[in-house]
C-alpha cells in the first residue's frame, strides 16, 4: 500500500494568510462581543471550519496568490456578516443605482463577495483536488467539475447564511430575489475561476 505523502512545510505566503485570518478572527471575536452581533459564533465558526479544510486538503504549498486571496475572502465574509451598517449588516450594503427591473442594485457588497468567494474556491479545488498528474489529459472536465464544485460551495454557504440568520429571528435573511442573484454571482465568479485556472501554467513533466 503506497503510503499518505506528507503535508509540505508551510510556505511564507501561506504563513502571511494565516496570520491575517488569525488576527480577523481575534479582531471579530472582539468586535462581535462588544457590539452584541447575534451571528459572531456562527460566522467564526465557517471561516475555522473552512481552514481546517484546506489545511486538510493541501499537500503541497498553496500559490501564493491563492494563499492571500483566500485570506481575504475570509475577511470580507467576517466583515460582510458582523460589520453594522445603519439597522443591517455590510452584507446589505451597496452603492451604484437601483436597477429597478432587476430589482438590485448595480454593486451590493453581498453579491460582490459571493463571485469572489466562488472564483477563490473554485481555483483552490482545482489546486487541493486535482493532481497534476491528471491535468494535462482531463483538463476541461475537470476545470468543468472544479466550476459546480464551486458554485455547489456557494450554495453552501448560502444556506448556512440562511439557516444562521434565521436563529436570531430572520434578520438580514434577504428575499427571494437577493438569493438568486446572490447564485448568480456564485455562477459567473466560479466561471472566472475557470478562466484563472485555463491561464495557469502547466505542471512541470515528472523527471
Amino acid at each position: 500500500m503506497t503510503p499518505e505523502p506528507r503535508r509540505a512545510p508551510i510556505s511564507a505566503a501561506e504563513k502571511v494568510a494565516v496570520a491575517i485570518v488569525a488576527v480577523a478572527i481575534v479582531g471579530f471575536a472582539v468586535y462581535g462581543v462588544a457590539t452584541g452581533a447575534p451571528s459572531t459564533v456562527g460566522y467564526l465558526t465557517s471561516v475555522v471550519v473552512v481552514g481546517g479544510l484546506v489545511f486538510w486538503l493541501r499537500r503541497a504549498p498553496l500559490p501564493p496568490v491563492l494563499a492571500i486571496a483566500l485570506a481575504i475572502d475570509a475577511v470580507a465574509h467576517l466583515a460582510g456578516g458582523m460589520i453594522a451598517v445603519g439597522d443591517s449588516v455590510l452584507y446589505d450594503a451597496s452603492v451604484g443605482p437601483w436597477f429597478g427591473a432587476l430589482d438590485t442594485h448595480l454593486f451590493q457588497y453581498d453579491h460582490l463577495v459571493h463571485a469572489y468567494g466562488s472564483l477563490v474556491a473554485t481555483v483552490a479545488l482545482w489546486v487541493l483536488l486535482v493532481p497534476p498528474e491528471a491535468r494535462p489529459w482531463a483538463r476541461r472536465n475537470l476545470v468543468l467539475l472544479c466550476v459546480l464544485a464551486g458554485m455547489g460551495i456557494g450554495a453552501v454557504n448560502e444556506a448556512i447564511e440562511f439557516v444562521a440568520t434565521l436563529a436570531h429571528s430572520g434578520a438580514h435573511v434577504g428575499g427571494y430575489t437577493n438569493t438568486g442573484w446572490d447564485l448568480i454571482a456564485n455562477f459567473l465568479g466560479a466561471a472566472l475561476g475557470a478562466v484563472v485556472i485555463a491561464r495557469m501554467p502547466a505542471p512541470a513533466p515528472a523527471a
